[in-house]
This record gives structure tokens, C-alpha cells and sequence, in this order.
């Protein structure tokens, strides 16, 4: 359970982190290709700055390297909580690791201004097996500066499943089914809360007040593009951003939601669909660790209780970010052993140690060639939500997106009106973009 809390611990903190940026540019620079020439070397110590929310298995493929290698790896160690703020501070005093775990999003690359910092690795074999994933994680101006091996984090819409065949319902695929449903619900089940909302937690209202609704226009990351190319913005009245904050405030205005949602914390939604006391939770699928212990490790018996599927405007479309744990990049030290040997890593963990890590962690592949191990059932529908077609998270992208976490907050509460969210967020947006040369 603790590497669970810690997971959406650095998650939260990351999406509460508003981008306050010092010279960085998206542009800046030549990137510098990887080096792979000749041998790597051996008897090195790498410095890796990572976040201690890693799984046993990622913390396993680090030992693993250093056997094969030859060569040690020095963790340093960085807390979930204060991962983001922690990293930016190092960073900013010229402080550099041979290997940096950080998240893809690209926003989060150019707040370490990536095209000048970090190590071009687009010609590096792991690329064309990562996929689109490779364009979207650790990638800007279609440079690619990170490995990604940990499972995306998808979005999307946990159910319990004994509350819906009581109520005669099937899994929801859009907000006008989650609208209907709630009414259902409260009619039929008047003790069990339609929708549960944890605002306590600070960022858990963002997956159903934006996330989830959006999924559907962001194919190909469409509607990320309208906005950095100026062609719409978050604050367009009829636009999908404020549809989609006013479809999640009526959901809130009709009692869709759980009498304490505003103080509520994530581990209380999770609890309450697992056992019953909610029929739905708006969530990703880091969640099913802590379902899991919940359930005190019985897989078998959360695979009965709960189930998981894409939902977004009108369509089953779920959508996922890239996490920050298991992704690495190759900072430019101005030590060419190192970065070479660090560029070993790089293609190590993405080649020979890849498939016993996916095999470990018991995890989705994010690299084409490796088989998908024997998953529990929740997992298989996350699988299935990820493959059916899910598209990036709006946030990934969007400069100022670390601000939506507190305004959506002010939604919940019944404190701001979905045009003022959307207004303020269009502010931040403008700011960060001019901060990011964007």
C-alpha cells in the first residue's frame, strides 16, 4: 500500500506544481544524438536522481544492470511528495545526474529545458518499439529525450459491479450515462453514492471535471494542438474544456456526488466502490495497487467487485499520461564516460533486462516484442481501455497545467462556475506558454 500512496503522491504533487520557469525555451539549441560507439565502459558510477515511490521491480532492473554492466548505479534518493519542487530546485543550481528519472509529459521536459539539457536518444532502437508513445513522452520538436518501460497511467471510470447489476445497469460510456445512472442510482440505491469525488486529496476531481470528458477530442492529441496553435482556447464558451466542466458541475448541483466529496481523500473512493459504498469512481489504473491492498492482496476478490472502462464526452474513449516512474533521460554532464554509460543503461533496460522487468512487475509492456504477462482481470480492462483507442491527457501538454488542480478544487466546492475555471485556466495557460517560449 505505501508504494501506492507514494505513486499518486508524486502524481498529485506533479499536477498541483504550477510551472514557475527561469530561461527555458522549447527550442533552444542543438540536441546532442547519443553516443553508442565502441564498447561501453565498465567500473563506472552513475548518479540516478529517482523518485522512492519505484516499484521492487524497477528497483530490481537497476541491481540487474549493474550486474550485467559492470558498472554501479547511485540512487539518489528523491521523496513522492516533494519530487517536482525537489528536482526544479536541483536543477536550477546546475546540479546534474548521470540518469534522470522524470515524468514525459512534455510540459514537465521543458520546465528543464530538455533540448538543451538533455541527450538526444531518437536513434536509439527502444524508439521505434515505444511507438506513438515515443512522440508524446520525453519528446519535443519530435526529438525523443526518454525511455519510457512504466505503464501510462490510464483514465477512466471504476465501477462496482455488484451495485450495477442491482440496478440493472451497464458499464457507462459517456457523461450522459453517468447523469442518467446517478438518477438510477438514487432511486433504486438511495444508500450508495452515485459518483464518489475526493477533493480532499487536492487533483482526484480533475479526472472526471476534465480528463475523462476531454479523452474523446484529443485523437492524435487534436485538440492539445488547437490550443498551443491558438486556433481555440480553454476559455471558449462553447468549447470542449467549459462543456466539459459544466456537464461535471451538474453532475455536482444534482447530488451525484458523496455528502463529504470536497474533504474526502483518494484512498476513501477506492474503499467506498470496492466495498459498495459507491457505484462509481472517476480514477486511473495506478489505483488497482491500492485496491489490491484493500482488499488485503486478494486480486480474486476485487476482480468480482470492481471493473474499469474508458468514458469521455459521448464515446468509451479512456485516456493515460505517461508516469514519471520508469521514465529516464540522459542529462548532459559534459562527462562523456558517463553519458555513454549511461546511454548503456538506457539501452539495456530497454533491451536485455526489458522483458524480465515487465515480467516482475506484472505490467502492461510499453515496448513492442516483449510478451504481456498473466494479468489480474482489473488489469486486463485496463489493458483493454488503453488499446481501444485512449488518447493523451490534455494536461500533458498544455503549459500551466500544474494549476488546474486548485480551481478544479473551487468547482467541487461550489465556489467558481465552470467559465471562471476555464478563464483562469486560459490565464495560467498564456503565462506558462510565453515562460516556455511556446
Amino acid at each position: 500500500m505505501k508504494t501506492s500512496k507514494q505513486r499518486f503522491a508524486v502524481y498529485g504533487a506533479s499536477l498541483a506544481f504550477a510551472l514557475t520557469l527561469t530561461a527555458c525555451s522549447s527550442g533552444g539549441g542543438t540536441p546532442s544524438a547519443a553516443n553508442t560507439e565502441g564498447p561501453a565502459p565498465t567500473g563506472v558510477t552513475l548518479t540516478l536522481w529517482h523518485n522512492t515511490a519505484d516499484s521492487p521491480a524497477l528497483l530490481s532492473l537497476y541491481k540487474a544492470y549493474e550486474k550485467a554492466s559492470g558498472n554501479k548505479i547511485s540512487l539518489v534518493d528523491i521523496p513522492p511528495g516533494t519530487f517536482p519542487t525537489t528536482v526544479q530546485t536541483k536543477w536550477a543550481t546546475g546540479a546534474r545526474p548521470d540518469i534522470l528519472e522524470w515524468h514525459g509529459n512534455q510540459t514537465d521536459l521543458l520546465s528543464l529545458n530538455g533540448a538543451q539539457n538533455m541527450t538526444d536518444l531518437s536513434a536509439l532502437p527502444f524508439v521505434k518499439k515505444e511507438g506513438h508513445l515515443a512522440e508524446v513522452s520525453g519528446s519535443v520538436n519530435g526529438k525523443v529525450y526518454a525511455a519510457t518501460i512504466g505503464m501510462p497511467s490510464v483514465f477512466g471510470v471504476f465501477y462496482n459491479k455488484q451495485v450495477f447489476a442491482k440496478a440493472g445497469l451497464q458499464p457507462p460510456t459517456s457523461y450522459a450515462d453517468l447523469a442518467s445512472y446517478c438518477k438510477t442510482l438514487k432511486s433504486k440505491l438511495p444508500g450508495v453514492a452515485p459518483i464518489f469525488e475526493a477533493g480532499g486529496s487536492g487533483w482526484s476531481q480533475q479526472v472526471l471535471s476534465a480528463f475523462n470528458y476531454l479523452g474523446q477530442y484529443n485523437v492524435n492529441e487534436a485538440y492539445d494542438k488547437s490550443i498551443l496553435g491558438k486556433k481555440a482556447k480553454l476559455s471558449d464558451s462553447d468549447g470542449p474544456f467549459v462543456t466539459g466542466l459544466k456537464s461535471y458541475d451538474s453532475l455536482r448541483t444534482s447530488g451525484c456526488f458523496n455528502k463529504d466529496s470536497v474533504t474526502a481523500t483518494w484512498e476513501d473512493s477506492l474503499k467506498a466502490v470496492l466495498s459498495g459504498k459507491a457505484a462509481m469512481v472517476a480514477q486511473n489504473t495506478d489505483s488497482i495497487a491500492l485496491l489490491n491492498a484493500d482488499a488485503g492482496g486478494d486480486t480474486a476478490k476485487v476482480d468480482k467487485a470492481v471493473g474499469f472502462v474508458g468514458v469521455s464526452a459521448t464515446k468509451a474513449v479512456a485516456n493515460y499520461s505517461p508516469s514519471p516512474l520508469g521514465t529516464y533521460y540522459v542529462p548532459k554532464t559534459g562527462n562523456a564516460k558517463k553519458e555513454r554509460a549511461a546511454t548503456d543503461f538506457i539501452q539495456w533496460i530497454t533491451g536485455d533486462g526489458y522483458a524480465d522487468y515487465v515480467k516482475e512487475a506484472k505490467t502492461i509492456p510499453t515496448l513492442s516484442g516483449a510478451p504481456t504477462p498473466q494479468l489480474q482481470g482489473l488489469m486486463q480492462d485496463a489493458q483493454k481501455a488503453y488499446e481501444d483507442g485512449a488518447t493523451l491527457s490534455f494536461n500533458s501538454q498544455i503549459p500551466g497545467s500544474g494549476n488546474f488542480g486548485p480551481q478544479s478544487a473551487k468547482l467541487l466546492a461550489g465556489q467558481q462556475s465552470p467559465q471562471q475555471v476555464a478563464d483562469k485556466m486560459q490565464t495560467y495557460y498564456l503565462q506558462a506558454a510565453a515562460a516556455t517560449g511556446n
